[in-house]
């Protein structure tokens, strides 16, 4: 993530926590990185107009806005601490499932070819919005989603599972149950000649 990102990002949290509580303050930098983060640095007004339409703050509209304005001005020392920080910042190398997850994952995008890769990315994303996941653990995996090329923030092994799962699944649905087996047998066996500890690799299956 780039540091002018993470920086509005943090302001969006700065501007935000004094109208909502923590899971919700997460449901809304998610909402803002899927849909409006690329956007201007200003033009906040279908943001803070989406929010008071999910989280019914309609009454404090003018109030949010501004806040999220005058959030955008401050000082570094000023904004609040990013929440995703610290997984931003760890060393992919201290949590191998998580890279094991990565490899894994383009392997299998590689293994499909680009145009299967990109919808099998966009049916992820969609599904990570009808699941019952943590909301940290949903915006990690929406933002990699949507910017593969940067690294995944390490995540607990419970939900790489999960995730991987939902894709095999999906890879049933699209291809048959005998080249989704290829094709994840084919990943793994690639992500192995990357170096990924076969150990990590194991627990994630």
């Amino acid at each position: 993530m780039s540091q002018e990102l993470q920086r509005r990002r943090r302001a969006i949290v700065t501007g935000l926590m004094p109208y909502m509580n923590e899971p919700l303050l997460l449901e809304a930098i998610s909402l803002w990185q899927q849909n409006y983060a690329e956007r201007p640095r200003f033009s906040l007004q279908g943001f803070v107009s989406e929010l008071c339409q999910l989280f019914d703050l309609g009454e404090r509209r003018h109030q949010i806005h501004m806040s999220l304005v005058q959030a955008m001005t401050l000082s570094e020392q000023e904004l609040a601490d990013d929440p995703l920080a610290s997984s931003d910042e760890s060393p992919l190398e201290e949590h191998p499932c998580s890279r094991a997850f990565e490899q894994m994952m383009h392997a299998l995008w590689e293994g499909i070819g680009a145009a299967a890769a990109s919808q099998l990315r966009l049916d992820l994303a969609a599904q990570l919005r009808s699941q019952q996941v943590g909301a940290e653990v949903r915006l990690t995996m929406e933002y990699w989603l949507q910017s593969p090329e940067r690294p995944l923030a390490p995540l607990a092994l419970p939900p790489l599972r999960d995730q991987l799962n939902r894709t095999y699944v999906l890879l049933c649905e699209r291809l048959g149950p005998v080249e989704a087996d290829q094709q994840l047998k084919a990943a793994y066996q690639k992500a192995l000649a990357r170096q990924v500890a076969p150990a990590a690799l194991r627990q994630l299956l």
